[in-house]
């Protein structure tokens, strides 16, 4: 078996057969029944080499190797535009299930701010296959040691904190949500990167900021983190409470999230699912997730599509404080 740290911009998969219904079928039903039966092109909206782009070649070739589905995966590459590249190059291709997408929810955010002529009709979801989330930080010097405290100071002192973000961007959002749930209000300096956040928080010229989990144990010195977004508490941070253990309405897993041209056979859905489920647990996939301070978790299609439509919302309302 190859290790899973080599991949292959063509991964292979192996056969699954599907059972015939009993009846007559109609043609799509068919076409489901036959699946796949050429290449499977998977579009990710970013650049090679990024969390989103590895965890599609290592899911692919983990089915290649347990042999979960019939034809080979092709990972294409398409940035840009937000997003639009990749969604109008899944619009080029078929509608049978042999062109997907492995995306994240920064196309909730592109969506909630109009950035791309695109929206959740658009898609049939897949699934989520773990995903990763981030922290919010202050220094380590600061008077705040937990997240109860540090709203208390806001509520009783409107935008008297500094919050180090990029507007538009992941944790303008993640914090604005937050801000939205538990009723405070903070000012904002621009950061558009970690780097400029992480100078901007150590410097003292912000006094809040948001990092992914692993930017954050890479750092470590100086800095004192106050509330995780993930669904449960992380094994690296067992001391940082989760939003909503706190009673916040508030997660931000960025999953791995699998989608589908809307149009796409349920058969067909249902079939990339399977694979996709049984590749992401197997303990090789787990064990990488932990080592990249990832959770790995599978959500079916129907329950991935109802949390990104709830995020959207939320989503929605912190676009439209953006000036």
């Amino acid at each position: 078996m190859r290790s899973i740290t080599k991949f292959a911009a063509v991964l292979g998969v192996g056969v699954a057969a599907l059972a015939l219904p009993v009846g007559p079928i109609g043609a799509q039903q068919a076409a489901a029944q036959d699946f796949p039966s050429k290449p499977i092109e998977v579009i990710v909206p970013f650049k090679p080499g990024g969390r989103t782009d590895v965890v599609a070649r290592l899911i692919g070739e983990k089915i290649k190797e347990e042999g979960l589905l019939g034809q080979p995966m092709a990972v294409v590459n398409a940035d840009g535009g937000a997003g639009a590249n990749a969604v109008n190059r899944m619009r080029r291709g078929d509608d049978d299930g042999h062109t997907i997408l492995h995306w994240h929810h920064q196309a909730l955010i592109a969506m909630a701010m109009g950035l791309g002529d695109f929206s959740l009709e658009d898609f049939k979801s897949i699934g989520y296959t773990g995903g990763g989330s981030p922290v919010w930080v202050v220094r380590s010097d600061s008077d705040f040691d937990t997240f109860e405290d540090l709203v208390a100071h806001l509520k009783e002192n409107p935008r008297s904190l500094v919050e180090a973000v990029g507007i538009g961007t992941i944790p303008h959002f993640v914090g604005g949500m937050l801000a939205n749930e538990a009723g405070f209000e903070t000012r904002y300096v621009t950061a558009n990167s970690g780097a400029d956040r992480l100078r901007l928080l150590l410097g003292g010229n912000a006094d809040i900021a948001l990092f992914a989990a692993s930017e954050y144990l890479a750092q470590g010195d100086g800095l004192k983190p106050l509330i995780y977004f993930g669904r449960e508490r992380l094994p690296d941070l067992p001391d940082v409470p989760t939003a909503t253990e706190l009673g916040y309405d508030v997660s931000w897993a960025n999953p791995n999230w699998w989608l589908a041209p809307a149009s796409t056979p349920d058969e067909t859905v249902a079939a990339l699912g399977a694979a996709l489920k049984q590749a992401a647990a197997d303990p090789e996939i787990v064990e990488y997730f932990r080592n990249n301070t990832l959770e790995p978790y599978w959500t079916p299609g129907d329950e991935a599509m109802a949390d990104a439509e709830k995020q959207l919302e939320a989503l929605k309302a912190v676009a439209a404080t953006i000036n």
